[in-house]
């Protein structure tokens, strides 16, 4: 096999002086970086999440449906209570947070853990990860960013799946890198590469050509067939082992579930997919727009996705890993037209880990642009994939005034496009005039540049974290408290607010979704109150209510999360009568 051969620049002095006290004093820093990423992640873990994290409430309602399997089978035994069975969709999550149930209880914080810990323990693997390469600053650069990027430190304090998403996204490379030197470690490479699928997030099946392409990439190097042959039986033994622990675990069980959630959230989700190649563009062009991602993270973010692609060609396997990560994953989030922030963070470690290798590059030889010999080619690819940043820029400086009307994206997809190349293209025609690489020789100064993007990134992320943290709320577990003390305790709860209310009750809460337990709601459960808020499905389920039922209900507690009234209603009696 040809050997991987790294970035290995002539050292002066004092690069040598800096190099020696990285390596022996890596393990030092790496634990410092980790204490500081999980103290962020942990603070006080029952406080409400920022109002502004996502244009939805999937901060406050979505912990408590990704997990609703795992509160059932710790209070009730089984996984299945009723139509709505996440279980099926998130089964690795459901099963360790009813073992944390069953261990610590159920609450705010328990649901909260796995996420936490999946965020700390991804700053681990991606350090080990380019300790593969034999790569110590990047390993501490990218682990330090990692650690402290809010939406990412944000969303590991919430009990959601995608934190552990990147973490088995993050392990897959590692071993992965590991299983190209040692065969054997591929078993757990294609293991968590399907489970990464099967087990974590159906979502991240765009893993599956990620995979394919590095497969028809790097195993033809190899030297023999024999040895090309064992690697390739070691992965597929690993994808063998998750798919038979998710037949066994989830399709068999629940065959109709399972394929009930697959046609519900693709085919007839209400959201609905782009119809349109321009709409579907638009989509994947405006990555983090709306949730406003990229100007959370600005520096690291725009650095980042400038330089992948260069990166991503260089020898390095891990940069070429998150290159087809980045590039698969956003083109499966442009096919989904309901995409909250939740969704589009799997992609952020890929900007950071980019990020860091260009920052490391800087500081170790000043080289700002390679030297290089530009084709038509790379240049118009290069183009393209400006045009989503340009695309944004324009959006962002108009303060969305030219946002376009469904059907009506075409015009600024064009246009972004348009704009794109001609930078590449004048970028080329420097390129082409001066063949030298552009680089800054002094050391002092380069070591300015790198520590001052560093500042400016680290200072936007505690200044949000430290803005949230001085402001934070506790109205979530406040009012779910006080709606605990106040029913009974043969109460029965339903509707779409139930389960986020009641999260830290033994009082049954049945989830009521648009598609889940909303049409047989009353004919099957002894219904004895509902906890509506302001949304559609909380509409849909009161026009279901009889009109005998609406008249002796009565409400018993209002309040407001984010701004959303939620009402408690107490019905007279059970409603399996009318």
């Amino acid at each position: 096999m040809k050997k991987n051969r790294q970035y290995a620049p002539k050292l002066n002095s004092r690069q040598n002086q800096i190099l020696r006290f990285q390596t022996r004093y890596f393990w030092f820093i790496l634990g410092i970086i980790i204490i500081a990423g999980f103290g962020l992640r942990a603070a006080d873990l029952r406080a409400d999440p920022p109002p502004d994290l996502s244009w939805s409430f999937a901060p406050y309602t979505d912990e408590s449906l990704n997990t609703y399997s795992a509160r059932n089978f710790a209070l009730y035994g089984r996984w299945k209570m009723d139509d709505f069975l996440p279980f099926v969709i998130y089964p690795l999550v459901n099963m360790v947070v009813a073992l944390i149930y069953k261990i610590l209880g159920i609450g705010f914080v328990q649901v909260k853990l796995l996420s936490l810990i999946s965020g700390v323990l991804s700053i681990v693997i991606l350090t080990l990860i380019f300790r593969t390469e034999k790569n110590t600053a990047p390993a501490l650069l990218s682990a330090l960013l990692l650690a402290t990027c809010y939406p990412l430190v944000m969303y590991s304090r919430l009990g959601l799946v995608e934190t552990l998403e990147i973490l088995f996204l993050l392990l897959t490379g590692l071993f992965w890198l590991q299983g190209l030197r040692c065969p054997a470690l591929m078993t757990a490479a294609g293991f968590c590469a399907a489970a990464t699928v099967l087990l974590v997030k159906l979502s991240a099946v765009f893993l599956v050509p990620v995979m394919l392409i590095l497969i028809a990439i790097e195993l033809p190097a190899f030297p023999n067939r024999k040895r090309m042959t064992t690697v390739l039986l070691y992965f597929l033994t690993g994808v063998i082992i998750a798919s038979l622990c998710w037949l066994l675990l989830v399709y068999l069980p629940y065959r109709n579930e399972y394929l009930r959630y697959v046609v519900r959230h693709s085919s007839e989700s209400p959201a609905g997919h782009p119809r349109t190649l321009s709409a579907y563009l638009f989509n994947t062009f405006t990555f983090g727009l709306r949730s406003r991602l990229i100007p959370r993270m600005i520096w690291t973010a725009l650095l980042g996705y400038l330089t992948l692609p260069w990166l991503g060609r260089s020898q390095s396997r891990l940069l070429r890993y998150t290159l087809f990560w980045f590039i698969f994953g956003l083109l499966m989030l442009g096919y989904m037209n309901y995409r909250p922030p939740r969704y589009e963070i799997i992609l952020l470690p890929c900007l950071l880990i980019a990020a860091a290798a260009a920052l490391c590059r800087i500081l170790e030889n000043g080289i700002i642009i390679p030297q290089t010999r530009p084709t038509i080619k790379k240049t118009l690819l290069y183009g393209i994939w400006l045009s989503p940043a340009v695309l944004q820029l324009m959006l962002y400086s108009s303060g969305f005034r030219n946002y376009p009307q469904p059907g009506r994206e075409s015009g600024i997809i064009l246009l972004s496009l348009t704009i794109g190349l001609v930078i590449a293209f004048a970028g080329y025609g420097l390129l082409r005039f001066r063949e030298k690489s552009w680089a800054i020789k002094s050391g002092w100064l380069r070591g300015a540049l790198v520590g001052l993007i560093l500042i400016l990134s680290l200072r936007l992320d505690i200044g949000q974290w430290s803005a949230w943290f001085s402001n934070r709320t506790y109205d979530l577990v406040t009012y779910s408290k006080a709606v605990d003390q106040l029913l009974p305790e043969n109460a029965v709860v339903a509707g779409p607010w139930a389960p986020p209310v009641m999260i830290e009750s033994r009082k049954r809460a049945i989830a009521v979704t648009d598609w889940a337990n909303l049409d047989d709601l009353f004919s099957r459960f002894a219904v004895t109150h509902l906890i509506l808020g302001e949304g559609e499905t909380d509409r849909l389920l009161w026009e279901r209510v009889s009109p005998e039922v609406k008249e002796k209900a009565k409400t018993l507690l209002q309040f407001r999360i984010r701004g959303q009234l939620i009402s408690v209603l107490a019905l007279n009696g059970s409603l399996s009568e009318h």
